[in-house]
């Protein structure tokens, strides 16, 4: 038996069944493409545009050279317009004229120079032909001249005495003196040797200020010296126990023992 065809269900109709197929678009291959338009550019160039600019350059130029000339510039110049539209006009060009005047500045420094030195060389060369020279002030190069031995013309003062009461005794504690050098050299004292009245066999000595050590001719020079320890008295050892006129003998001795000069004073001892 043939099998018999089913009929479609019912209600489940394809309504688009029965309508034509749409075409395919088909491609337009030569259909030429659309090009755009050329555009041509035009340039319009205003005289009065150029010359504005030209002007502008003119005035710059002109202002640059007026500096120039107010600057005190006397080798300056003003350069032909020729030069500025020349092949050595651009910037290398301006450098090389920059150059130039500098150069030519630093030739009229150093001519400027030249001239003291020739000024000198002619006053050197005139001396040397005959003029007469001032002599040379002296000056104090000279050696100095020490005197060591034979003194005759150092003159010693004793202008007081710094003493210290301890109510029954007393002790000299230093000197006060001045010395004169009237000797034709310099002078270096060393120490001093003192004799105190009713002491005789208790010589002191001892050194000299640092101020008098060293004593150039016709100088003179007060000064103070220590006595190293201080030498005690008592009115039992002095005459007659009288402090108020003590003699003491003080002696100036170079670093040989050799005197230079002494001087006695009678000096107040007491405690008042």
């Amino acid at each position: 038996m043939e099998p018999q065809e089913q009929s479609p269900p019912r209600g489940k109709t394809n309504p688009f069944k029965d309508l034509p197929k749409p075409r395919q678009p088909q491609l337009e291959k030569d259909k030429p493409q659309n090009k755009s338009p050329e555009r041509q550019i035009t340039i319009t160039l205003k005289p009065w545009k150029l010359v504005k600019g030209v002007l502008m350059l003119v005035l710059l130029l002109g202002v640059f050279f007026a500096g120039r000339l107010t600057a005190g510039d006397d080798s300056f110049s003003f350069p032909g317009f020729s030069t500025f539209f020349s092949g050595d006009t651009g910037p290398s060009g301006l450098a090389t004229g920059d150059a130039t005047e500098a150069e030519g500045q630093e030739a009229s420094t150093e001519a400027a120079e030249e001239v003291p030195a020739e000024q000198n060389k002619t006053e050197e060369t005139q001396l040397a032909e005959g003029e007469v020279t001032l002599p040379a002030e002296e000056t104090d190069d000279k050696p100095e001249k020490f005197i060591d031995e034979g003194y005759s013309q150092v003159t010693l003062s004793l202008d007081g005495v710094y003493k210290e009461w301890k109510g029954t005794w007393g002790k000299i504690k230093g000197v006060k003196y001045t010395i004169t050098n009237n000797e034709a050299g310099t002078i270096r004292p060393h120490h001093f040797s003192m004799i105190v009245e009713g002491y005789e066999d208790g010589e002191k000595h001892f050194d000299v200020g640092i101020a008098s050590q060293r004593l150039k001719s016709e100088k003179t020079v007060g000064d103070e010296a220590a006595v190293s320890g201080g030498f005690a008295y008592s009115p039992v050892t002095i005459p007659d126990s009288d402090l108020t006129k003590v003699r003491i003998s003080l002696f100036l001795l170079d670093v040989n023992g050799e005197t230079m000069a002494s001087v006695h004073k009678e000096v107040d001892l007491s405690g008042n």
